[in-house]
């Protein structure tokens, strides 16, 4: 009887890629978690003006490599911002894990003025400390830093007096983001004193973020009557400033005298964001009564406020007489009713360049005063956050994402597409003319 053998064949153990590489003579790949002037260059963004952009955001590199940022490889960047022929103005670390010694170390090879040409500096969400302001506060005097990012970072209690040193002495800041960087009103206090123009006070800051201060004590939530205080006494002794971030501090109503008596007394207040407070219907009204007079402010930001139409009617009679162009009332409590008497009042002297209005009742009898403004041109879909459809002869509304409004995505540095993209090319930009101080970038 004769079976049936099955030959095996004999499986080629070599690594076929690795062979080909000897015999070409390819370069060994390189680490995963090496940074080094290769890498670096791939992630240096260049300007059309000669200068670049070094952006090492901490979700990219670690969708990348499987790391981020250390306080080891701040030497390695040193050394690639030193050789490059092109000059490094933004250095972009955000999402990373540098601590106070990869700080320090940042600062005295690239933060002095005689060593570096860095003027933008994003250093968001790391591990650094207050040790880390009071080195910075030791070298004010000699730091050109127009931009400085730091918020998201546990500084504590005790960066207050440190900030305050910084503000005082150092006379390039224009952009400071101090949110959630656990500031308590203690340390508030001294940030905002140390803005005082008749103290000698600092007098370049002119975009300044304060989102989500602690309470004082972890057991007890703090009286935000204070904090709004100290608000008002910033914008009575302070003429900078044109640009102010307050979300997130649980402002309620009767909070707002003290921000209108504040706001009545500044001329140069420009922008402010209140957005996801609590200042309700009596605080909308007080907002109206000022916004009535006529004043320079240009941008407000109202979301989440949990405004009802008492407080959008007391808006409709104010936003007629004033100089809004920006207007933010998203994800209040307005019913159809109160979103109408809102639209009603569009139609002004000033047009609304920028509306958001979604996360309010909108129905069919809004929906198709919207639909006509947006025909007349009184409404541009490019600027607005809802988009109108028709179903049966009855217009329903839908979330239509702002095409102006990335400020969100700008900033927390989100990916553009929510994960790394291939480095296909090194990416080039083109910067608009220089003409002036023009700090609409920021908003």
């Amino acid at each position: 009887m004769v079976t049936n053998t099955t030959v095996q064949k004999k499986k080629c153990i070599c690594n076929k890629e690795e062979l080909l590489k000897k015999i070409t003579g390819e370069p060994p790949p390189l680490p995963i978690g090496e940074v080094n002037k290769i890498r670096l260059n791939l992630f240096t963004e260049r300007n059309s003006d000669g200068t670049g952009y070094l952006i090492l955001r901490g979700k990219d590199l670690h969708d990348r490599y499987k790391r981020r940022i250390k306080d080891l490889d701040i030497t390695a960047i040193y050394l690639y911002i030193r050789e490059i022929p092109r000059r490094i103005t933004k250095v972009d670390l955000c999402y990373n894990q540098l601590t106070d010694r990869g700080f320090f170390n940042l600062l005295k090879r690239l933060l002095i003025k005689g060593r570096s040409s860095i003027i933008d500096l994003n250093i968001m969400n790391n591990n650094i400390t207050y040790k880390s302001i009071e080195y910075l506060a030791q070298y004010a005097k000699y730091i050109k830093l127009k931009r400085l990012r730091i918020n998201g970072n546990d500084l504590g209690t005790d960066s207050g007096k440190f900030l305050a040193q910084l503000l005082k002495e150092n006379d390039t800041i224009e952009f400071l983001d101090l949110g959630e960087t656990g500031q308590t009103l203690t340390s508030v206090a001294e940030i905002i004193a140390a803005f005082r123009n008749d103290n000698e006070g600092n007098t370049t800051v002119k975009v300044l973020d304060l989102s989500r201060v602690n309470p004082l004590f972890n057991r007890y939530s703090y009286e935000t009557k204070w904090l709004a205080y100290h608000i008002e006494f910033l914008l009575e002794r302070n003429s900078n400033v044109i640009e102010l971030h307050l979300q997130k501090n649980q402002f309620i109503a009767h909070d707002m005298e003290y921000f209108v008596r504040g706001l009545r007394n500044n001329a140069t207040l420009r922008y402010l964001n209140l957005g996801y407070n609590r200042i309700g219907d009596y605080g909308a009204e007080l907002l109206a009564k000022y916004l009535s007079e006529a004043p320079q402010l240009i941008f407000l930001n109202i979301a989440g406020n949990g405004i009802h139409d008492i407080g959008a009617k007391a808006l409709s009679y104010g936003l007629p007489y004033s100089n809004i162009r920006a207007l933010d009332i998203s994800q209040n409590k307005i019913s159809n009713d109160g979103v109408m008497d809102l639209l009603y009042t569009i139609k002004k002297k000033v047009f609304l360049r920028y509306l958001n209005i979604w996360g309010n009742e909108l129905k069919h009898t809004s929906c198709e005063i919207i639909q006509r403004m947006l025909m007349s041109g009184v409404l541009d879909q490019s600027t607005f956050d809802v988009k109108i459809y028709e179903v049966d002869e009855v217009f329903y509304a839908a979330y239509y994402p702002n095409p102006a409004d990335r400020s969100k995505h700008f900033y927390y540095c989100e990916l553009e597409y929510g994960y790394a993209q291939p480095i296909y090319h090194i990416q080039r930009n083109v910067l608009p003319e220089k003409r002036g101080k023009i700090f609409t970038k920021y908003m």
